[in-house]
């Protein structure tokens, strides 16, 4: 049996395409984890009431019941943080990653250029001295 192969794409994105990607995917994330919060927020609400006076008259039973369900919604949304902050932290050190890269091409093409100015003056120091 042979190995998959990736197929040729049209366009494969950069690395800068794919860090917008990713924190942009993060961002959907969040805004999507908000309206579920928001959403089980308003379930609470209407279970306990405004006035926290239980208006559907749940029984203890219905209460721990329902409790141990938001308890179990909340534990999901944590994790699902915790996920999306690790996430997170990986995209930062691909920005950093690339930052450094840069930077050291950066530092690298401009210490060639000072070797290259600085034997070009050792050059002429030697010639300047062999003519002495």
């Amino acid at each position: 049996m042979s190995m998959p192969t990736i197929p040729e794409e049209p366009h494969r994105p950069n690395e800068k395409e794919v860090i917008i990607d990713l924190l942009e995917s993060i961002a959907l994330e969040e805004i999507a984890l908000s309206h579920l919060l928001k959403a089980e927020a308003e379930k609470v609400q209407a279970f306990v009431g405004k006035k926290f006076d239980f208006p559907t008259r749940p029984s203890n039973k219905d209460i721990i019941k329902f409790n141990k369900g938001v308890n179990r919604f909340l534990d999901k949304i944590v994790m699902k943080e915790w996920l999306l902050l690790t996430k997170l932290e990986n995209v930062l050190e691909l920005i950093d990653k690339d930052h450094c890269k840069k930077k050291h091409d950066h530092d690298h093409h401009g210490d060639e250029s000072k070797n290259e100015s600085s034997s070009d003056e050792s050059r002429e120091d030697s010639s300047n001295e062999s003519n002495d």
